[in-house]
């Protein structure tokens, strides 16, 4: 918590007061809500939010640091003066290109940390709106839900015999939705012509990139605090568009990520699926969305692979899934920047760089069937420190006697936690 601010309950009061309110009233729609934007616990509570997220500065070049040092009580006080004046003006966010493991780049639009609190704000009071409305299918940047939720009912509904699967992209979801549309979506709920100019101006802030700001009626930045809450209550209709065949196909999906399982006519659920999103004005990748039949063959979705097929003792078919082979070369090429010879810090240094990295990448693929890959993974870690010591030594190899696993573990406390849960559906 930063020194000098208190936050209590009573946002989470709100929140929960909104939701049920909205979850008992599905037509009901919401006036007086700009207001609650820049109450002081609320901006309170988004700044620290955007804190705990860290995050590279945006246009104008102030960092999270900056904003302490000049303090935080004053540039929040700022933000709250423009919101309730209605002269709040966001600046574009600044574009930035991040390499892809498998070659390419993906396209970030990254807003000030004055924007970000704005949005986090935001995103605190109307969030819980638009939650009681949401479709249990529905898994990705929503409160209490996971990735690992999500492939707990993929394999749910593989051991059901739903083995035919569309591995769906959507093309550019998050740079194509239409604003119109999407405001139009967001106004069946929320009339408070205050939120909705706020939402229009977040929305048409735009891009960026070498000076030139770049502006269009489509989008909304892949890097914003607000874009998947976004991304979300646009979907949300393919979500309820596919509800009626729930008793002959299922739909999972992460954000712009998705798939559909069923157990016959695969061809008309993808027809479907093609109609949904081009009702929306959305279109799938026809180079990545495919066919599958995960009795045959295996299927990658958040990171995981899947596949249905006999078990140790050949007696029956089951559902197992594990990290992907993208997942592996994403944390190996983190461990192997941590662990480059070349840089000039002590290995306790580096270990302490890699307990975390590695932490957070067990945690995320600790249920299921991954004792192999975290084996391979442990190994891995293992060998780069063990090459790191060896050439600060001047020496070839990785010296695995004078490097021992108890040297590792023990002494130098490489991170040594690999251990599975098992999820309810593979007991």
């Amino acid at each position: 918590m930063v020194e000098g601010l208190v936050t209590t309950n009573k946002v989470q009061e709100l929140q929960k007061k909104l939701y049920l309110k909205a979850k008992s009233e599905p037509k009901l729609r919401f006036y007086a809500l700009y207001d609650k934007t820049y109450r002081e616990d609320v901006l309170i509570q988004a700044w620290q939010k955007v804190r705990s997220k860290g995050g590279a500065p945006g246009v104008d070049g102030q960092s999270i640091e900056d904003v302490e040092k000049a303090g935080v009580e004053g540039f929040l006080e700022k933000i709250q003066e423009e919101l309730r004046t209605e002269k709040y003006q966001p600046q574009p966010a600044r574009r930035v290109e991040i390499p892809k493991t498998g070659g390419g780049t993906r396209t970030l639009g990254i807003p000030t940390v004055r924007d970000r609190v704005v949005q986090q704000a935001l995103k605190l009071i109307i969030e819980p709106i638009f939650e009681a409305d949401f479709e249990d299918s529905s898994y990705g940047y929503r409160p209490k839900r996971s990735t690992q939720q999500a492939a707990e009912e993929v394999c749910k509904y593989l051991n059901y015999g739903l083995t035919q699967v569309i591995d769906a992209d959507i093309e550019d979801c998050f740079g194509t939705i239409p604003h119109k549309e999407l405001l139009e979506m967001i106004a069946r709920r929320i009339v408070d012509g205050k939120v909705m100019r706020l939402i229009k101006l977040l929305l048409e802030a735009g891009v960026m990139k070498d000076g030139v700001v770049e502006n269009d009626d489509t989008g909304t930045p892949q890097g914003g605090v607000i874009s998947p809450l976004f991304a979300n209550i646009y979907l949300d209709r393919i979500d309820k568009g596919w509800k009626p065949l729930t008793k002959f196909a299922r739909i999972i999906r992460y954000a712009d990520d998705l798939i559909i399982m069923t157990k016959y006519d695969i061809d008309k659920r993808l027809e479907k699926l093609q109609k949904l999103t081009g009702e929306l004005k959305l279109s799938l990748s026809k180079k990545k969305t495919r066919i599958v039949n995960a009795e045959k063959e295996s299927f990658d979705f958040l990171g995981y692979s899947f596949k249905k097929a006999l078990n140790k003792t050949g007696t029956k078919k089951a559902a197992y899934y594990w990290p992907s082979e993208k997942s592996i070369k994403k944390i190996k090429a983190k461990v192997k920047a941590i662990t480059n010879p070349a840089k000039p810090v002590e290995v306790k240094q580096v270990v302490e760089e890699l307990t975390p990295v590695l932490r957070g990448w067990v945690n995320n693929f600790r249920t299921g069937n991954s004792s192999k890959k975290f084996g391979i993974v442990k190994r891995y870690a293992a060998s780069r420190v063990r090459k790191f010591m060896s050439r600060r030594r001047d020496k070839a190899g990785y010296n695995y006697k004078e490097y021992t696993d108890e040297f590792l573990y023990s002494e130098l406390g490489l991170y040594n936690d690999y251990k599975i849960r098992w999820m309810k559906t593979l007991r």
